[in-house]
C-alpha cells in the first residue's frame, strides 16, 4: 500500500482524477465480499484523499487576503507631562481640594436597628403538635 500511496502524491490532478475514475469502476465491477473490494476501497480513498489535498492546497494559492488587513493610519499626539516634585504634589493636592477649601469625607452613619428580644423557645418538656389537613378527609 505504500508504493501505491506514494503513487499517488507523485500524481498530478489530472492523473488523479482519472485514477479515481477508474478505481471507481473496478470497484464497483468487484463484488463486496471479496477481500480484493476492500483493497480497491482503500486505494480509491488514497486518491480521494490526495484528490482533496490538492485542491485544498490549490485554494491556498488562490487565497489573495493578507492574514493582517491593513485599515488605514491612525495620527496621534502622545503629550507625556514632565512634573517636578512640586508640581506633581500642588496637582495632586488640587485634586482632593474643592474651590471652596477640603473637600471633606462624609462619615457613614450606621441606621440604628431596634434589638428584638429572643422569644422564649418551648422546653424540650412541652409537646408541639400542628394540624396538618388530611387529602380527601371531610370536617
Amino acid at each position: 500500500m505504500d508504493d501505491y500511496w506514494q503513487k499517488v502524491q507523485a500524481m498530478n490532478q489530472d492523473k488523479v482524477l482519472t485514477e479515481i475514475e477508474s478505481l471507481t469502476k473496478r470497484l464497483y465491477q468487484l463484488n463486496e465480499a471479496s477481500p480484493i473490494w476492500n483493497q480497491v476501497k482503500g486505494m480509491l480513498d488514497d486518491a480521494q484523499e490526495r484528490h482533496r489535498d490538492l485542491m485544498a492546497y490549490q485554494h491556498n494559492e488562490m487565497d489573495n487576503i493578507p492574514d493582517v488587513l491593513n485599515i488605514g493610519e491612525i495620527e496621534s499626539v502622545v503629550h507625556t507631562p514632565d512634573y517636578s516634585k512640586e508640581e506633581l504634589l500642588t496637582n495632586i493636592a488640587k485634586f482632593y481640594y474643592d474651590k471652596d477649601g477640603p473637600i471633606e469625607e462624609q462619615p457613614i452613619k450606621e441606621q440604628e436597628q431596634p434589638i428584638k428580644q429572643p422569644e422564649p423557645q418551648p422546653e424540650a418538656s412541652q409537646e408541639f403538635t400542628i394540624d396538618v389537613p388530611k387529602f380527601g378527609a371531610k370536617t
